[in-house]
């Protein structure tokens, strides 16, 4: 059975995922990290390292903006670990990345992207596979011009990756105008998709409730860390209002308010059983032990079937729906 497979890389304050089309394929979206860089980042790295059974060229690479926690692992990536990239897509000026990335995108076959760039629900931005296996990737915003220019988040790629009936949409660090941006640009029904990568690490900022109840997402990933109170629960209260999440096994999710008083976040645990992924999970499991997740790829499996499943690189979760 085949199936689209989404790794949701723990990088610590930062952010990566790695994809693997049904026929082979890869996709790195974004790799960077701020706190516990080496550690997680290095973990995120071995990760990648052991999914590359075929060589180290990855097929195609979306930065999704300047930030460095999105970025700053790649050129080590390169340096150190010989990786290569067959096509390197970015947002914004190159001037927003550091010398090192602007290396690698000099090295490489690269495209930029215009202010709000975008893809049609007619025509994706690539096209992955053949007919029987074969991947859409749809480029809902690109380098959307805030109302501050100094603000990269706003310009963040934005993708949706279609596999069959199945959907997933990642968002990087759009802002809420960025959500406005793609509902207007897209119709509801073509934006209703299974999984969704929260954007902005689950910041309070965005993930407006009109946008959740337009994707209507089934999975939702958060690339958090405590570091800047992410995932906010605020955000996580109007993720659980939606009617599509899965269920899986009990788990305890730390989630930051700010407290303006103190100028620092206040922490709680929530208690759930719905499927919420970041690297602040702990699972209760059937082997009847908690665990925590750090340094763990979560993957997402959408398959050929029609059927998600969600599971780890250490398989401590199995669990189809």
């Amino acid at each position: 059975m085949a199936s689209l497979d989404i790794y949701f890389l723990d990088v610590g304050q930062g952010d990566g995922t790695f994809i693997i089309c049904p026929d082979g394929t890869t996709i790195l979206v974004d790799l960077g990290s701020k706190k516990n860089g080496h550690i997680a980042g290095q973990d995120a790295i071995a990760t990648i390292k052991n999914l590359m059974p075929k060589g180290k060229k990855i097929d195609y690479l979306f930065v999704t903006h300047g930030d460095g926690d999105h970025y700053n692992l790649i050129p080590e990536l390169v340096r150190s670990h010989g990786f290569r990239f067959g096509k390197v897509y970015y947002s914004g000026p190159t001037s927003d990345y550091n010398k090192d990335m602007q290396g690698v995108i000099a090295g490489s076959s690269s495209a930029g992207f215009l202010d709000k760039s975008h893809s049609t629900e007619k025509k994706p931005l690539l096209t992955i596979g053949s007919a029987s296996n074969q991947v859409d990737v749809f480029l809902l915003s690109a380098n959307y011009p805030s109302e501050d220019d100094r603000d990269k988040n706003a310009k963040s790629i934005c993708l949706m990756l279609a596999y069959g009936s199945l959907k997933a949409i990642l968002m990087g660090d759009a802002e809420a105008e960025t959500e406005d941006f793609i509902m207007n640009t897209f119709t509801k029904a073509f934006l209703k998709a299974d999984v969704l990568k929260l954007a902005h690490h689950g910041s309070d900022s965005t993930n407006q409730e009109s946008w959740l109840n337009v994707v209507q997402p089934r999975i939702v990933s958060a690339s958090a860390d405590q570091k800047w109170g992410h995932p906010y629960s605020s955000t996580i209260d109007r993720v659980l209002k939606g009617k599509r999440l899965a269920d899986i096994y009990k788990h305890g999710i730390v989630a930051g308010t700010y407290d303006a008083s103190t100028k620092d976040y206040d922490w709680e645990t929530l208690s759930i059983k719905k499927a919420i992924l970041t690297n602040l999970y702990e699972i209760t499991g059937s082997m009847g032990s908690s665990w925590q997740a750090a340094g763990v790829a979560y993957v997402v499996q959408l398959r050929d079937d029609g059927s998600l499943s969600v599971g780890d690189t250490l398989n401590n979760l199995s669990r189809w729906f």
